[in-house]
């Protein structure tokens, strides 16, 4: 048995439930390019590459994919997205529970999103989450992000951890890729918006957060 020195976390899809509020802010960048809108399910297929690929893959499922640069289309769909207001039932069943009993356990905990750093930071304050992360790294922090695994071994290092008491917890294949690169468990909840998670390749699959210390127990780590 190892001691659980730290945990880190994908974002979308693992700790929220973001999809719709992110519907929103790329609905409302497309009406301005005079596009039509895309429905959920859509939505739910692009996230996990960040919001530069986001972006484009909603671009080119509503018409002719840009030639140019594609930062304006993001920094539009950011400006978009910060006004939406955060509805707090997207925060998953259990997930604060799991959190607050990390935390009295003195677990460190961060955050590592394909999402930009801004927005993330933001959203995770608005939604009283922000306190229990030591570090948080979106998708610009470092010069790379995930499947590579030095988006994940970042955080570790400024956690102050060691990876042999590390794991992670997300929902989608570059989150397993990245795992499997940095020689890190992972564990994935079948909440999210991953394609096909019998194939994706985690060291294990839980329902939600009310199984996710079991299974941690299970992958030989102790609280």
């Amino acid at each position: 048995m190892h001691k659980l020195e730290a945990i880190l976390f994908d974002l979308d899809g693992t700790l929220l439930d973001s999809a719709p509020d992110i519907r929103q802010g790329i609905n409302l960048m497309l009406a301005e390019q005079g596009r039509p809108p895309l429905s959920l399910e859509q939505v739910k297929s692009f996230i996990g590459d960040g919001m530069m690929e986001l972006c484009r893959k909603a671009l080119a499922a509503t018409g002719q994919e840009p030639s140019g640069d594609l930062f304006p289309f993001v920094q539009t769909f950011i400006t978009h997205y910060r006004k939406v207001k955060p509805d707090p039932q997207q925060i998953f069943p259990h997930v604060r529970d799991v959190l607050e009993n990390l935390k009295k356990q003195n677990i460190k905990m961060g955050i590592c999103t394909n999402k930009n750093e801004g927005p993330t930071l933001g959203l995770l304050e608005q939604l009283d989450l922000l306190r229990y992360f030591g570090f948080i790294a979106g998708g610009d922090t470092f010069t790379i992000h995930k499947p590579n695994p030095g988006h994940i071994t970042g955080v570790i290092e400024a956690l102050e951890a060691s990876p042999k008491g590390t794991l992670f917890v997300g929902d989608g294949i570059n989150d397993v890729i990245a795992c499997q690169r940095a020689n890190l468990p992972c564990i994935v909840v079948t909440h999210g918006y991953s394609q096909d998670y019998n194939s994706i390749g985690a060291d294990m699959l839980i329902a939600g957060f009310d199984e996710l210390i079991p299974a941690i127990n299970k992958l030989g780590f102790e609280i």
